[in-house]
């Protein structure tokens, strides 16, 4: 029998040994798309993460400049007012795009204001479909969470949302250990979203607005009390989502959000689909400044720079 035990400790040993190798090589910027190769998970290299694009964007919110304005929002915003950076030096244009959900936006809100003790404005610019994103299996994950994990940002949130993030991802994956561990390595990440989605399934909101709502009330009290000016906008949308966002209304009139922002929905500047190649951005010759400035002075009746 202690024969038998002895055997079979050596066995877990020398398996234990193997995955602690395995995952030693697998985080190893030389050597991880060799074992994405054996195992399979080539794919995951890339797919599963927003680290590299949210990241980036938390440590330059956190900078310690002299720019005085935030600009947030969706990759749309990012693409218009990107373009525009080098002419408003004092703003920090940190839109990023729709994944990392409004809690994200949050997030960002929260850091530069804590850098940035002389910040007199936030603007966020958000299509409404970008407001409904919940926190799904996807990515959600990848963009909404494990960035602001790894970086110590969830901090931030409410602990029910923390709740919602543990439903859908393990409340384990929240910590920054592991959530640096699946974004290392692309075998950790097919394990981690395989079982995550044969297992779970995205949070459901009461309503599609719901944790919206939540957020733009925690943003516009965050800024009142230190004196901030809190704006709030849609980016441009192209005619293709026209009927998706009307679909929204019901909900959107059954939530606080309504109450604070009533012209939020009627205020969509809609632009033609064909303007776009992917009908959701500026596309081909319409992808230009001139274009950016046009919408501005069409879309918003005050703007966060003064336009040429």
């Amino acid at each position: 029998m202690k024969k038998l035990l002895a055997k079979f400790t050596i066995l877990i040993s020398f398996i234990f040994a193997l995955v602690l190798l395995l995952e030693y090589f697998s985080v190893n910027d030389s050597t991880k798309a060799v074992v994405a190769g054996l195992t399979n998970s080539s794919d995951y290299l890339s797919e599963g993460s927003g680290t590299s694009d949210i990241i980036p964007m938390i440590e330059s919110v956190r900078e310690n400049d002299d720019t005085t304005v935030l600009v947030i929002g969706d990759s749309i915003a990012r693409q218009m007012f990107t373009a525009m950076k080098d002419d408003c030096p004092e703003a920090r244009i940190a839109c990023v795009n729709a994944a990392i959900n409004i809690s994200g936006q949050y997030m960002l809100a929260c850091e530069y204001l804590d850098n940035h003790p002389n910040a007199t404005d936030v603007w966020l610019f958000a299509h409404p479909l970008t407001l409904t994103r919940t926190y799904d299996l996807d990515l959600g994950y990848g963009y909404a969470v494990m960035p602001f994990a790894i970086e110590g940002s969830l901090h931030y949130l409410e602990d029910e949302t923390i709740d919602q993030m543990a439903s859908v991802y393990g409340r384990w994956s929240l910590n920054a250990g592991f959530a640096s561990l699946v974004d290392r390595s692309p075998v950790n990440r097919k394990l981690f979203f395989g079982y995550m989605r044969m297992h779970n399934s995205e949070y459901e909101q009461a309503n599609a607005y719901e944790i919206t709502s939540l957020y733009i009330l925690k943003l516009k009290e965050l800024c009142d009390s230190r004196n901030v000016t809190f704006h709030f906008y849609s980016s441009p949308s192209t005619e293709y989502y026209r009927e998706k966002i009307e679909e929204t209304r019901a909900d959107f009139e059954n939530s606080s959000l309504s109450d604070m922002y009533p012209d939020y929905l009627d205020s969509v500047y809609y632009f033609p689909t064909e303007w776009s190649k992917d009908s959701t951005h500026f596309g081909g010759d319409y992808a230009s400044r001139e274009v950016y400035d046009w919408v501005v002075s069409e879309a918003y009746n005050e703007f966060f720079m003064d336009l040429p």
